[in-house]
């Protein structure tokens, strides 16, 4: 491809939203530009090296026994009208489609509204097979990012995660053993309370005791003595629940873990008039009495005795209140948000807080309802599935966050848009266009792909622009070089230049490289 004809252009400036490295440097050396509505355009240099991830993933895909199949699959509809015998399992589906999420467009293809990415949905017989894909899977995301040269960690669901201070998900981090998961679904080392005999039920006024701050500073109670109530409203095979969620209180929600529990498609908080309907008093809410909703608690609330929960009474608050005999829940789990400083659940090291992007989802292996088969014995079973979804936007972003200088990008070469970037200097006595012409047409015919700079611009231009764009090799066609019968060869990660004859740069390029 010839650089005069391409449709891009350098900036010398970034953009002045641009907060990520990422963002400044891939918009500076032509491969993005910003859209309205927080999104992005890839220009034609991304859009290759897009393709040429995709072509990677697409062989790695193949060679494990992968078949694609169309974008936006509904792929339980889809496995339940296909999957009839044992016979017909294991599979594996893949599908490069768009992906729509929250915009945070000062970030970059980080914060992209949309974004392609690989979807993989891997469908067994049982819970053991899909162990055994999940290994084959994640092996193929390591190599994949370890041939891109990012440091994308593994996350304890077992999606992946590149942790940069630009990155718009929050996620937990031990620092001793490395546990990390976004915050939403990590996990802490919980302490039960100290065992107690359960009293008797008792009913005490609390004037404006509507939090669990104002209530603990008036009854003198340490917060983890109080149990939390949060009323949410859950979406579930498009019928709406009331969800009466209990957690100690000095823990908060995690709604993602609440939704999780339900397999719920959506859910949000529960308004006032959702709450007084199941007579409850919002600010006073209590599982105590309370009929027709479905209870959830986090894991704590039975091995916390004699809590102060709401009495569904404007003003009034129940004392000694005790899991099992004073209420029961549907389902009892873990709920609680875990926070920086909370201990880690693997080794018991004070948590932090860090920032990051999520490179690779997973949804965990669980039972494909309505997708079933009949097994050897005639009888219907189950069929499982396990699903990821690898954002290739925020993976190209990654690879700029983490190959950059001061001057421009350093693709690695299983990324790089082109192999060589072929700078042609003009020459006022020599014709160096002929020359350079030639070499362009022989690299193109040995394999390898080159942006040419047939500009006639000068050559501080020029290699500015080259540093810009980060392809991994720069070859020089100038007067100088020319009349030793030699080209000036530099990799964009070195600072040595190289001249080297014009029969030997194929070979030069293609050993270094």
């Amino acid at each position: 491809m010839k650089l005069s004809e391409i449709f891009s252009s350098t900036l010398r400036k970034a953009p002045t939203d641009a907060e990520s490295a990422s963002y400044q440097w891939m918009a500076r050396g032509g491969y993005i530009r910003a859209t309205s509505g927080g999104d992005f355009v890839t220009l034609p240099l991304a859009q290759r090296s897009l393709n040429k991830l995709m072509a990677r993933l697409r062989h790695e895909m193949d060679s494990r026994g992968g078949q694609e199949i169309g974008p936006h699959a509904e792929i339980l509809t889809l496995a339940a009208g296909v999957v009839q015998s044992y016979r017909q399992l294991p599979r594996i589906l893949y599908s490069f489609e768009e992906i729509t999420q929250l915009a945070h467009p000062r970030s970059g293809l980080f914060g992209a509204a949309h974004s392609p990415a690989l979807k993989i949905h891997a469908l067994t017989d049982s819970k053991e097979i899909q162990n055994n894909y999940q290994v084959s899977i994640e092996k193929l995301f390591e190599e994949f990012f370890k041939l891109l040269e990012i440091n994308a960690l593994k996350t304890d669901r077992g999606g992946y995660a590149f942790i940069n201070e630009k990155g718009n998900t929050n996620y937990i981090r031990c620092p001793q053993c490395g546990y990390l998961e976004s915050q939403k679904y990590a996990q802490r080392a919980k302490s039960a309370l100290s065992a107690e005999e359960p009293r008797e039920l008792e009913k005490v006024a609390t004037p404006n005791a509507h939090t669990i701050e104002a209530l603990a500073a008036f009854l003198n109670l340490p917060k983890e003595k109080t149990a939390k109530a949060v009323f949410m409203t859950v979406k579930i095979d498009h019928d709406e629940k009331l969800v009466f969620a209990i957690l100690r209180g000095d823990m908060d929600l995690s709604e993602a873990k609440l939704a999780a529990a339900l397999n719920a498609d959506a859910l949000r908080p529960a308004t006032d008039e959702e709450i007084l309907a199941a007579n409850a008093v919002p600010g006073y809410a209590s599982p105590v009495g309370v009929k027709g909703v479905l209870v959830v608690v986090d894991d704590l609330i039975p091995a916390s005795p004699n809590l102060v929960a709401g009495a569904n009474e404007d003003g009034y608050h129940l004392l000694n209140v005790n899991y099992g005999r004073d209420f029961t829940a549907e389902i009892v789990t873990d709920l609680a948000l875990t926070q920086a400083g909370d201990h880690c659940p693997k080794c018991n090291t004070n948590l932090a807080l860090v920032s990051g992007v999520e490179l690779v989802e997973t949804i965990p292996i669980s039972s494909a309802e309505p997708a079933t088969y009949t097994d050897e014995n005639g009888k219907d079973q189950p069929v499982w599935m396990a699903s990821w979804t690898l954002d290739l936007g925020r993976t190209l972003a990654a690879v700029a966050e983490s190959h950059h200088d001061e001057y421009g990008l350093l693709w690695p070469p299983a990324v790089a848009p082109y192999d060589i970037h072929l700078v042609w200097l003009p020459s006022k006595k020599v014709d160096t266009r002929s020359d350079a012409e030639d070499i362009y047409s022989n690299l193109s015919t040995t394999g390898f792909t080159v942006l040419f700079d047939d500009r006639d611009e000068r050559a501080g231009v020029k290699f500015n622009d080259a540093d810009l764009i980060g392809c991994p090799v720069r070859i020089t066609v100038g007067e100088r070089t020319l009349e030793e019968g030699s080209v000036e060869i530099k990799f964009r990660s070195k600072k040595e230049k190289e001249l080297i004859e014009i029969d030997e740069i194929a070979n030069y390029v293609l050993e270094n490289l």
